[in-house]
């Protein structure tokens, strides 16, 4: 990511803070105001998403550098490290959220109906989730950025949450008023929803986990079509975010000299990078080819 780059997404998430930061005081303060248990889980649901951009401001920061003597690799994994503190963020927020709301399901049932109030701010809120969810998967899609991947995830989650939220209360006024508990709930289960995603890539991300075989079958056909390649006897690829590192052996001919050898590897580790944006290295070993057979 170039400077430039950074600077926009960094802005991006400024923008996100903020918006998040006025939800999370608007919920809360209205939730408590008018009795909604809904919106009062909505509301610590935003409170999240501004621990979830405070955490992105400083993480892209440090995974956007370039890498140094201690992290030759780069930083980017430290987007990988936020990504798991995310999930499990949110499984706990969740935990916390489910409970109070089964509680009350079973325990205060006859209490009164949220104010009308609440309606039209979990209104409000929606529309302004809709917007933070289209803002963020466009950037995500501008940069392909795992981090802005995961905050427009989570944008869309909310827009489910407060859209639950949102009918809960409606139907509160009508007299059904447990469905401010469940509305609470349902909130807490879109979040372990999102928190399973979030753990589960985030683990391919610091795992080194291979890409999809899509991924591999069309760098391996690459590597075949270059000259002077006879076979492919190993290829391994492994992700680092949302980018590739390529050690791949190739079989030349055992007629070759070393410098002929060499620039065929070097033909290959430079075409493949060039081909594959998202590859960042491409290390190539050569073995001789004999009779069939490599050694």
């Amino acid at each position: 990511m170039t400077k430039e780059s950074r600077k926009k997404v960094v802005n991006a998430v400024f923008i996100g803070l903020i918006l998040n930061i006025v939800l999370t005081i608007t919920k809360l303060g209205f939730g408590y105001f008018g009795g909604s248990q809904a919106l009062i889980s909505d509301g610590y649901n935003s409170f999240s998403d501004v621990f979830m951009s405070v955490m992105i401001f400083f993480v892209i920061r440090i995974a956007t550098k370039k890498p140094d003597k201690n992290h030759p690799y780069g930083h980017q994994k430290y987007e990988g490290i936020l990504y798991f503190t995310l999930g499990i963020l949110f499984i706990l927020t969740a935990g916390i959220l489910a409970y109070q709301a089964i509680t009350s399901i079973i325990n205060d049932v006859d209490r009164e109906a949220p104010m009308r109030i609440t309606v039209y701010v979990s209104a409000v809120t929606l529309l302004i989730k809709i917007f933070l969810a289209y803002f963020y998967f466009k950037l995500s899609r501008n940069y392909q950025n795992p981090t802005l991947r995961a905050e427009a995830k989570n944008h869309l989650i909310d827009v489910w949450s407060t859209t639950a939220t949102l009918i809960g209360l409606v139907l509160t006024q009508f007299g059904f008023v447990i469905f401010d508990a469940i509305a609470a709930l349902i909130v807490a289960l879109f979040i372990v929803r999102l928190a399973i995603q979030i753990l589960i890539e985030a683990i391919s991300f610091l795992v080194d986990e291979s890409p999809i075989q899509t991924v591999f079958d069309n760098i391996a056909k690459a590597i075949h079509e270059f000259s002077g390649v006879i076979a492919i006897d190993d290829l391994k690829i492994r992700r680092h975010m949302t980018e590739y590192y390529v050690d791949v052996e190739i079989a030349v001919s055992a007629e070759c000299s070393l410098v002929e050898a060499h620039q065929i590897a070097e033909k290959v580790h430079i075409g493949i990078e060039k081909k594959f944006p998202k590859v960042i290295h491409c290390m190539v070993h050569v073995n001789p080819y004999i009779n069939g057979d490599d050694a």
